[in-house]
């Protein structure tokens, strides 16, 4: 008994082999035919070499220099007059000394009020940042829609502000969104193409593995290892009936009953 359920396992492993290869084979091409399409952009990569970003960039650059010059100028003034209170607080009546304490505490107020509405979330910067970057903006989403649309992609991620894990390079469209805004992209087209040639290579090896042929030689190793396993078995069991026979004594049958004499 213990014989036959060796023979049957290696007979229902590889019934099973060969279902779990048939049923990748013909389900796989129609899983992938509905998978959607997506595709994905580096925005970083599009704003470094865009004209109007760099201008936009250099124009907030210089609000926020003017904005810090008068941060400056107010932290000069409360200096100034800090020490002038230093100076006078012995020659000034109380009333001009407190006159300067209210002037000084003012200041300081002005200046921290100052920066909070300029630099704070919801502040100056960001109004102005988003006044100044939204057309420059709107310009690179106009030119992602229009490839999205022309290359029939469902999705595009930017991988910019949504980092991927892996994404293949042959649904990169950073390349073909800068020809559409008219920039130069030979070098990033290059660093692409050597990028899918690898991947394509990888794809090809795993094809082959995948193929109908190698799926039916890997099956036939398998067929050839199950039937040399079972044979191995076999043997093993012819010979362990007779390690279990060997001592027993077979003699001839003899007849119990006399055979009657003739009268």
């Amino acid at each position: 008994m213990k014989t036959f359920w060796k023979i049957w396992s290696f007979v229902v492993l590889y019934r099973a082999l060969y279902l779990l290869a048939a049923v990748l084979f013909f389900v796989h091409p129609v899983l992938r035919a509905q998978t959607p399409k997506v595709g994905f952009v580096n925005s970083n990569t599009i704003r470094e070499r865009l004209p109007d970003y760099q201008a936009a960039k250099q124009r907030l650059e210089s609000l926020v220099a003017d904005w810090k010059r008068q941060a400056d100028d107010q932290l000069a003034h409360i200096q100034a007059l800090e020490e002038e209170i230093q100076k006078k607080r012995l020659i000034w009546s109380e009333a001009e000394l407190k006159d300067r304490e209210a002037l000084l505490q003012k200041r300081r107020q002005d200046r921290e009020e100052f920066i909070r509405k300029t630099f704070n979330s919801g502040g100056t910067f960001d109004t102005e940042a988003a006044n100044i970057m939204r057309p420059v903006e709107a310009k690179i989403a106009a030119a992602i829609q229009e490839v999205a649309i022309s290359e029939q992609y469902d999705y595009v991620w930017d991988k910019s502000t949504q980092p991927l894990l892996y994404a293949n390079p042959r649904y990169d469209i950073t390349a073909k969104v800068m020809d559409k805004l008219g920039l130069f992209t030979d070098d990033i087209k290059a660093k692409l193409n050597d990028a899918i040639d690898k991947i394509e290579r990888e794809i090809a090896k795993a094809r082959q593995e995948i193929a109908p042929s190698s799926i039916r030689r890997r099956l036939s190793r398998m067929a050839e290892e199950a039937k040399k396993a079972a044979e191995e078995t076999l043997k093993e069991a012819e010979k362990e009936f007779k390690e279990a026979t060997k001592d027993l004594k077979l003699g001839q049958p003899q007849d119990t009953i006399k055979k009657e004499q003739p009268k």
